[in-house]
């Protein structure tokens, strides 16, 4: 078996997540209620397109990992790999054309964290660590790397 660099495919998940939900940002758009009166918990059709696309990708991919999903629920979250998808976190401020929310991509594995992002479309930023080391690239592909504790993610890909 090969290594796979996990982080170049969650570059690939950003991207095409971002494409998917970026045409939608700042336009007038239905709002759901996914409590349906118990409070208020906003879903789009930006919310919907953003993880659709990247759990396409991971079972094309990745067939055996599992799925956990904000917009589109579990798949088999007792697999070795799970990936963590909340396409727009931060709903609220996407339907008010604020910038100020993101994609958050995780990676576990065996039920620790092994690999994450978060992406600010919008802007073009993106942070991610691997349990090693954490970076931050702008819009223009220009990287700030710094360690980050070895606790913060105990295990690694």
């Amino acid at each position: 078996m090969t290594a796979v660099d996990f982080a170049a495919f969650v570059d690939k998940l950003a991207t095409a997540s971002a494409d998917a939900i970026l045409p939608f940002f700042r336009t007038s758009l239905g709002v759901e209620d996914k409590t349906h009166g118990a409070g208020f918990d906003p879903v789009t059709a930006a919310d919907k397109a953003g993880e659709s696309v990247m759990r396409a990708m991971i079972r094309e991919t990745f067939p055996g990992h599992g799925i956990i999903g904000e917009e589109h629920g579990d798949l088999a979250v007792d697999a070795e790999y799970v990936w963590v998808l909340d396409p727009i976190d931060g709903t609220r401020s996407f339907i008010l054309g604020l910038p100020v929310w993101g994609t958050l991509i995780g990676l576990t594995r065996r039920g620790a964290p092994c690999f994450g992002m978060m992406h600010q479309p919008f802007i073009g930023e993106r942070f991610s660590g691997d349990g090693g080391s954490a970076s931050y690239r702008d819009a223009t592909a220009r990287g700030v790397c710094a360690r980050a504790p070895a606790q913060a993610f105990p295990t690694r890909c």
